[in-house]
Parts: structure tokens; C-alpha cells; sequence
């Protein structure tokens, strides 16, 4: 027999219990409520609409009026903006300010733009990468190379003039960072960051915890923005894998699925330039895969996923990390440029280790077309290519040979004696001589492990006539001419 006490009882504690189920629930749904957050992006004339918005996980739109609003992930840092074509966004000592860091409590974010003064269709880049700062005393060299910039600018008075830098900004010194901004400043252009491997702050647990230091000084380490038809999009493929100094070149999910999202607003056909700090590949075609610490930390183990999300567009991608120049064509609508460093051979002498001087990638944008060129510090922009006579030195003994930096396969290297077009250069493998020298005291080095390595942009060719006078001429695939002239030694 049942006991109706019982019975009583044992209703009123499932009373109780769905009493206090629905005050949880209710709960809940008040945190949800206080987890979504607003804001606006608007400039002078108002407010914007479809400006994406992210909080690096998930991209929404601003309404007619400019107003948005999203429930950011648990683990998201900023709130930012994919800057529309026509505006800019705040700067402070010329670094972008695109992004508000995620605060408790904070409901609004809000974004005033400022009206592009120049016609942003006509865009001058300049990329840099690899400055790698380990101490004071180098920046009185980059002083060189922001001097550079700022003569650079006079060429160009009626262009929207804005840089990339591809990440290893310091030698793994955060303290040298204020300096860093502080003297590429002193051009006067706004340069867009990403975090290169030098960035990382190592001794975490984990590789989500290795890029804090990095957005403590510059923001989100993967986001975007539009400048005229060109849409730019920024990367971190720096993964750390633990320990003391091991990384790879990857990129997670997190990012893969914030680019697919960020695309989504963007129309196919697009010029697209993205920019990361690892190589995608250093080769055109792709070789099988050696999984040892050096191979995965010079290129992007999977790259041919960012190859398909990207296919759509045109595309060109911006990296470093190699101290190198080096241009591959991965499709017709996907080139790669792996700028040499500005600090060259980490600031011990005036080449990459290829031979490229120390300089920096200029990037000429007309509406959704792309013109390159290398701009050496110091030198005219037709300083291409280095030229060494025969008999000028003994690793090339009797040959003609040049060393063209910012050669791809569509540019064509021909010579001439007295004149007369004889022909093509063959191009083929070696070390740069005038790098071996500098590079072949280790005494006379900071870092003794610095060496020269082997580069295919090298030509040769054996004169015919010993006695003529020679000509290089190197074509660049939009038709510039670029000549030396070597007038030989009578044997």
C-alpha cells in the first residue's frame, strides 16, 4: 500500500526540482542574452552597411543603418572589421586600429572610419619582410631602409600608398616592438602585421596560447580588409608545437573556417592578396613531402587546402621567413612572392642569403591589376640583377653570369656581344659569389651559423667573342627592360 505522505512528498520535490530547472534555464538564457554584443561601424556621412564584422570565428554584416550584432565564442579576444573600400581605419603611430580588444561586460563596440582622402583604386604596396630586431643597434641600419620608403613616396604623390609585413618583426626580443613602430613610423604609411615565428611566445602549453604577445601589440593575428577592387587578407600559419623552438607551417581550422566565411562576402574573381609568414610552397610543382623539423617549418603543410578555399579568385601570396627572394606561379590566378628580408642576413651585411640586396617588394595595384617589382635600398628600381664578367671569379671561370632576384619563369634573360643578339641564358643552380665572400668570415660575424644557399635565378652563358662588349638584357614579365653591360678583359 502506498503511503499518501510518500506520495505528497515526492511531488513536491519534482515541483521543486522543474522550479528550479526552469530558474536555471532562465539564467541561462539571461547569460546568452548578456553574451550578444552591438556596435556600429560608420564614418562622417554615417552609418555603413555590410561591413563584416568578426570576432576571428564568424563574420556578420552590418545592416542598412551600420548597426551590427553577434554572440562571440567563448575563447574570442577582439572584435574587428573588415575595413570597406573607401575608408580607413583609426591608426596610432600608423599601425591599424581595425579591432577593439573583448572586455567583461562590454556590450557595444563601436567603429568610426575615416573617408579615404586618395583614390584607392590606385594602390602603391610595399612589402616587407623578416626586419627580425635582436638588439638596439640594428635599427640605426633600418634607418636606411625607412629613409628608402619615404624618398619611394615622392614618386608617387596621387597614390593610396600602405604596407605588409610579413611577420618576424623581432628576433624573439617583444621588448624591441615600441622601437619597431616607433621607426617605421617615420614613413608615414600604415603597415598591416602578421606574426612570424620569431613573434611566438614559446614556453605555452599549447599552440592557442603562443601568438598573446604578438595581439598585445598589433591585434588579431588573422583578419582582412578592402582597399579599392583589391580585397587583402592576413594569416597565421605559424603553429607552435611545444618545446623550446619548434613550429611548423600550418594553418588551423579556426582560421580556415573564418577565411571560407570572410570569401563568402567577397564576389569570385576578386583580386585577392594574402599574406602569411611561412612559405605556402617553395616549389611550383608539388614534391613528396620529407616530415623532418626543417622541411615542415619552411612551408605550409596544408597548403593545398588554402590552394581550393582560394581558387575562385586571383590570387597573390605574400610571405617570408627564408631570407630569400623567390617567385613561384602555383596556378595561372596564384602566385607566390617570398620576399627577401630587410634585414638581409640578419643584419651582418648588405644580401639574402641568395644574393638579393637588402630591400623590400613594391607592388604597383591599377584597379584589380598587379605590377611587382624589388626595390633594393639604396638603389634605382632598375637595380634587377647583379652581373659577374668571365674570368671574374673562379666559381664560374669563363662564364657570363647574372643573378636576377626577382626572376619568375616569365621573364626572359638574353645577351648581346657588340650589339648582336646571341641569346638566351641558361638558367641553373649556385651560390652567389659576392655572398659567399661576405658570408665566408665567421670571425667577422654576430651569428656564426650564417650562410650563403644555393639559388635557381642564376644565368650563364660563354661569349663567343673575348674582345666584345657585352650587354644583359633581363625582361620582367610586364615588358620592362633591365641592361648591363660588361666590357670584357683582352686575354
Amino acid at each position: 500500500m502506498i503511503d499518501n505522505r510518500t506520495t505528497l512528498s515526492h511531488t513536491r520535490s519534482i515541483l521543486f526540482l522543474v522550479f528550479l530547472f526552469q530558474i536555471i534555464s532562465m539564467s541561462l538564457i539571461a547569460d546568452d542574452s548578456q553574451a550578444v554584443v552591438k556596435g556600429s561601424v560608420s564614418a562622417v556621412n554615417g552609418g555603413l552597411a555590410n561591413v563584416a564584422v568578426t570576432d576571428g570565428y564568424q563574420c556578420v554584416l552590418t545592416d542598412k543603418q551600420g548597426n551590427f550584432k553577434l554572440t562571440p565564442h567563448k575563447d574570442a579576444s577582439f572584435i574587428y572589421i573588415s575595413t570597406p573600400a573607401g575608408y580607413l581605419p583609426q591608426e596610432e603611430k600608423q599601425v591599424p586600429r581595425f579591432y577593439i580588444p573583448i572586455e567583461k561586460n562590454r556590450q557595444r563596440y563601436d567603429f568610426v572610419l575615416k573617408k579615404n582622402p586618395k583614390e584607392d583604386t590606385l594602390q602603391l604596396l610595399l612589402v616587407h619582410a623578416d626586419p627580425q630586431f635582436h638588439k638596439p643597434e640594428n635599427f640605426q641600419r633600418y634607418a636606411h631602409v625607412v629613409n628608402d620608403m619615404i624618398q619611394l613616396k615622392q614618386a608617387y604623390p596621387d597614390r593610396d600608398i600602405l604596407g605588409i609585413d610579413c611577420g618576424d618583426l623581432v628576433g624573439d626580443k617583444p621588448a624591441l616592438y615600441p622601437l619597431y613602430i616607433e621607426e617605421q613610423g617615420r614613413a608615414g604609411i600604415p603597415f598591416y602585421r602578421m606574426p612570424g615565428n620569431h613573434d611566438l611566445q614559446f614556453g605555452g602549453r599549447t599552440a592557442e596560447t603562443s601568438s598573446g604577445r604578438y595581439e598585445k601589440n598589433f591585434g588579431p593575428d588573422h583578419y582582412s580588409f578592402n582597399r579599392g577592387q583589391v580585397h587583402y587578407v592576413i594569416l597565421n600559419n605559424v603553429f607552435y608545437l611545444g618545446r623550446d623552438y619548434f613550429y611548423m607551417g600550418y594553418i588551423d581550422e579556426k582560421s580556415f573556417r573564418w577565411l571560407e566565411q570572410d570569401l563568402a562576402h567577397v564576389p569570385e574573381g576578386t583580386t585577392v592578396i594574402l599574406s602569411m609568414h611561412i612559405p605556402g610552397r617553395l616549389d611550383e610543382t608539388e614534391k613528396p613531402f620529407q616530415y623532418d623539423s626543417r622541411s615542415i617549418s619552411m612551408q605550409t603543410v596544408n597548403f593545398s587546402s588554402l590552394l581550393e578555399i582560394v581558387k575562385p579568385y586571383n590570387v597573390h601570396l605574400l610571405t617570408g621567413h627564408m631570407h630569400y627572394n623567390r617567385n613561384m606561379i602555383h596556378a595561372e590566378n596564384f602566385h607566390e612572392h617570398n620576399t627577401g628580408a630587410v634585414s638581409g642576413a640578419w643584419w651582418q651585411g648588405k644580401y639574402c642569403l641568395d644574393g638579393t640586396p637588402v630591400g623590400y617588394g613594391v607592388y604597383e595595384i591599377n584597379g584589380s591589376e598587379v605590377t611587382w617589382y624589388f626595390k633594393s635600398v639604396g638603389k634605382d628600381r632598375d637595380h634587377q640583377m647583379r652581373v659577374y664578367a668571365p674570368y671574374s671569379t673562379d666559381a664560374f671561370g669563363e662564364d657570363l653570369v647574372v643573378n636576377i632576384w626577382n626572376w619568375d619563369k616569365n621573364w626572359r634573360v638574353e645577351w648581346f656581344e657588340d650589339g648582336i643578339r646571341i641569346g638566351e641564358m641558361t638558367r641553373f643552380e649556385g651560390i652567389d659569389p659576392e655572398v659567399e665572400k661576405a658570408y665566408s668570415n665567421k670571425a667577422g660575424l654576430e651569428f656564426s651559423w650564417i650562410a650563403p644557399v644555393k639559388t635557381d635565378h642564376l644565368f650563364r652563358a660563354i661569349p663567343l667573342n673575348r674582345k666584345a662588349k657585352i650587354n644583359v638584357v633581363a625582361t620582367d614579365p610586364f615588358g620592362r627592360k633591365y641592361t648591363a653591360t660588361i666590357q670584357q678583359q683582352s686575354l
